[in-house]
């Protein structure tokens, strides 16, 4: 209601101007906010084709910065801040100038099943008097999942890279170069490249289809069709109507864009000087693709359309078009918004592109009076409506129906809200719950980010103290979530605990400086906590307490201890309202691993501001993670031999709050109808037997499974198995052939394959990516009921540091945590209903 009340709003303005200035435009606007793309990163405000939308919802646009370099900028649409996540001459180590540089990021870029975004880079244009040769394009990915930029290397030699397309399930990238429209291959396995195809059409992308065979347009306009299975390539002829298709007769550019349907059996093309739609068949098993015309998507002189063609969730077409302004209204050129309707079969013109926020960037002349360079790529209508004049190079449209674009001259992202999908869940909704737990996690990122004055502070101190002798540890244990996450974790401090020195003999001094950690989710469980903090802090150790400060039963805990980070839910940490005006979603357990994390983080940080790096923990998932903790646990604090430059203050601990952000609206965003099959096998099991079994394994999930409004359903049994007196006691007490929910940590391992299926047990299962090379038969079982995957990467850390060899600050016990709470939600908001 709010968005249409702008809509209207802007509309009334506009005339309201219009009238001011004596005309009215004689088509409808389409309000787009704009937002110059850093200027850092290009330098005659460019870019091309490359333009997508991450899991998360941010935004990811190339640019071109000729003779020098070119980048990835990501732009976050909740802060309407952008960043740079590659840098292509550094992610690629070379340093060439003129145009030997990677000038462009042109490809269309793709997002894989996992989240990373696969790009290309390639040349631009040969000054004069410049005799450097270009060597050729770099495949490059960014992975936002670990924050870090792949380079994998160069396709063909001397050709540029314009379009990359991964194929991430059986581990192939598909490629095509520039400027001969080489189409390659990339086997993530042997990380070679081969070519498999006949010369493609210039700027020629690839389609996957349902099947996993990968189609292109050949120069001559037929389609190669490659089938990963057979390894071999079919070219077929593309019948329209019964007719062959040939290029257009006329002096555009024939230049095809295409793009598929969410499931990937039918593709729509256009071209860029022809506003002709088709739609082609991918599903064709003949020796045609087969396809129809569609209408032209709109009238007039010299059409242009540039990377536009996209298609919206609400199941319609999407293009950008510009052509001749002839309306008497203003001169140039006009871009239209136009859309095709499947259902209705038509063909309809949204209106212009106009700039609801014409001061984005100063149009102002320049010193000498004249235009400043470059910034010709928008002008006025008589009405004093700011829009696109010259250029626009890409569109989208995202998962909840925004259109973004890019425009040149200067270079612009361009955000249209207008046609929005507005959903709006309620109470009782199935992904309501999930939804208002997610959002609850995502406003404790924001609040611990507000504290990192306090976190920066209390950790510089704690770093002094480690640095001279002091350990870290866990003291006394109370059975709570927050000191088994923060111990032995991949990514975490090595030598953390008391119980795990760097040294064998301490003086007493070095112990007087020990810190503690101690983290409460509830009311206490164990007996004279405060009484035993107050004996540690009079020989020395200054205690950091973490928890619901508010809450009365922790009162002489929170005195006791030298500071406290509040995990600011008061009394009552549940934060999703269930239909019956219940609550459930707990949140204590998660906000105490949010500080402990940034805590660690800027403790990490802290010390590389005294010239060391301390020794981190590699996860054990991968093969040399136990030779890793060898090398380092009891005999040395630090991994010095791995420089790390001095971090900022509070940089490290916003990266990891950046890396749960993320992971949990990727969750969000392709996990709810995961978790909706979840909780209707739940629900369906629950009318046969009173609880389901949670087969838990980490650190955390003990201590918070089946203890809270979850008992109602759930009941947790751990089960590592590589630990026997979990297995006998599972193998025992779960019940034969029932509905498990395998709460884990990354892929299955064998063992636990072997244990469920003796038992005869059909599982949900709540994962994560393992890896499909070192670990084959760690993969999902088939016969998996319901594959919930919680995101983060394989080997779990997710924050990348620079001349670091592993990953550190590790997301999944915190995934685990968003992951079993939206599931625990849904099935009491169900449950809720079914009572009712």
């Amino acid at each position: 209601m709010k968005k249409n009340f702008f809509v209207s709003l802007m509309s009334g303005l506009f005339l309201f101007l219009g009238s001011l200035y004596g005309q009215t435009p004689p088509f409808k606007y389409v309000y787009a906010k704009a937002y110059h793309i850093l200027p850092e990163t290009h330098n005659n405000e460019s870019g091309y084709f490359s333009l997508c939308e991450g899991l998360d919802g941010k935004i990811y646009i190339g640019t071109a910065k000729y003779n020098e370099n070119s980048y990835l900028v990501e732009f976050d649409p909740y802060k309407e801040t952008q960043k740079i996540v590659i840098d292509t001459h550094k992610t690629c180590n070379i340093n060439a100038k003129g145009y030997a540089a990677q000038a462009k990021i042109h490809t269309k870029n793709f997002v894989g099943e996992s989240g990373k975004i696969y790009v290309g880079s390639k040349q631009g244009y040969r000054s004069p008097g410049d005799n450097s040769e270009y060597p050729g394009g770099y495949v490059m990915t960014y992975d936002p999942r670990i924050q870090k930029a792949e380079n994998l290397g160069m396709p063909y030699p001397g050709e540029g890279v314009i379009d990359v397309v991964a194929d991430e399930s059986r581990h192939l990238i598909y490629v095509v170069t520039c400027e001969n429209q080489h189409w390659m291959i990339y086997d993530m396995k042997t990380k070679k490249y081969r070519e498999i195809g006949p010369i493609l059409l210039p700027y020629a992308t690839t389609l996957i289809d349902s099947k996993g065979k990968a189609y292109a347009i050949t120069k001559d306009y037929q389609i190669a069709c490659y089938d990963p299975d057979k390894d071999k390539v079919t070219l077929k002829p593309l019948v329209i109507d019964g007719k062959v298709f040939k290029k257009p007769e006329g002096k555009g550019y024939a230049i095809c864009y295409w793009v598929s349907t969410p499931d990937k059996k039918t593709a729509y093309m256009t071209m860029l000087s022809y506003p002709e739609l088709y739609k082609i068949n991918l599903s064709d098993t003949g020796k045609t693709i087969t396809g129809k015309y569609l209408g032209k998507m709109i009238q007039g002189k010299n059409p242009d359309s540039r990377g536009s063609l996209c298609i919206h969730p609400d199941g319609r077409i999407y293009c950008l078009w510009r052509i001749d302004n002839d309306t008497g209204f203003g001169s140039g050129y006009l871009h239209h918004l136009v859309r095709y309707d499947p259902k209705k079969k038509k063909m309809e013109d949204l209106g212009v592109i106009a700039i609801e926020n014409p001061s984005f960037f100063d149009f102002s002349p320049g010193p000498d009076g004249k235009p400043k360079p470059f910034t010709h790529g928008f002008h006025k209508l008589p009405d004093g409506t700011l829009t696109p004049l010259h250029v626009h190079m890409a569109m989208i449209a995202t998962r909840d129906g925004v259109l973004y674009a890019t425009v040149l001259y200067p270079f612009t992202l361009l955000r249209i809200e207008q046609f929005k999908i507005q959903k709006t869940l309620k109470s009782g909704d199935p992904g309501y719950a999930m939804e208002q737990y997610c959002k609850a996690v995502c406003d404790a990122c924001d609040m611990v980010e507000s504290n990192l004055e306090k976190i920066t502070s209390v950790a510089e101190f704690v770093a002094d103290r480690h640095l001279k002798g002091g350990l870290i540890g866990f003291a006394p244990i109370v059975y709570q979530g927050l000191q088994d996450e923060l111990w032995g974790r991949s990514g975490g401090i090595l030598h953390i605990g008391f119980d795990r020195p760097f040294k064998k003999d301490r003086t007493s001094e070095e112990k007087k400086l020990d810190v503690s950690i101690i983290g409460w989710q509830t009311k206490p469980i164990t007996n004279n906590e405060a009484q035993r903090i107050n004996s540690l802090r009079a020989n020395g150790t200054y205690v950091i307490g973490f928890g619901p400060e508010k809450l009365p039963e922790l009162a002489e805990q929170v005195k006791a201890c030298d500071e406290w980070f509040d995990t600011g839910t008061g009394t009552d940490d549940r934060c999703v309202i269930l239909p019956d005006g219940t609550k459930a979603g707990r949140m204590n357990h998660l906000i105490n691993a949010l500080n402990g994390w940034a805590l660690i983080a800027e403790i990490f940080s802290a010390v590389t501001r005294k010239g060391h790096t301390l020794a981190m923990w590699k996860s054990y998932a991968y093969k040399d993670g136990p030779e890793w903790g060898n090398k380092y646990f009891g005999k040395e604090q630090f991994m010095d031999e791995y420089p790390v430059s001095p971090i900022s203050k509070g940089e490290l601990a916003k990266a990891f709050l950046d890396g749960i952000r993320y992971h949990v609206r990727k969750f969000q965003n392709t996990q709810s109808g995961n978790i909706e099959k979840a909780v209707e096998l739940i629900m369906k099991e629950l009318k046969k037997t009173n609880s389901i079994t949670v087969a838990s394994m980490g650190h955390m999930p003990w201590t918070y499974v089946g203890k809270y409004e979850d008992a109602k359903w759930a009941v947790n049994v751990d089960l590592h198995s590589n630990v026997p007196h979990q297995v006998e006691k599972y193998m025992k007490n779960t019940p034969d052939g029932g509905l498990v929910v395998r709460l884990g940590y990354t892929g299955v391992d064998p063992d636990s394959k072997k244990i469920f299926s003796e038992k005869k047990q059909r599982l949900i299962i709540i994962s994560a990516e393992t890896d499909p090379f070192d670990f084959p038969d760690w993969d999902i079982p088939d016969n998996t009921l319901v594959y919930i995957d919680m995101g983060y990467a394989f080997g779990d850390a997710c924050v990348s540091i620079e001349n670091l060899p592993v990953r550190i600050l590790p997301p999944s016990g915190i995934m685990q945590i968003v992951a079993y709470e939206c599931l625990n939600v849904e099935v009491l908001s169900k449950m809720c209903q079914k009572k009712n």
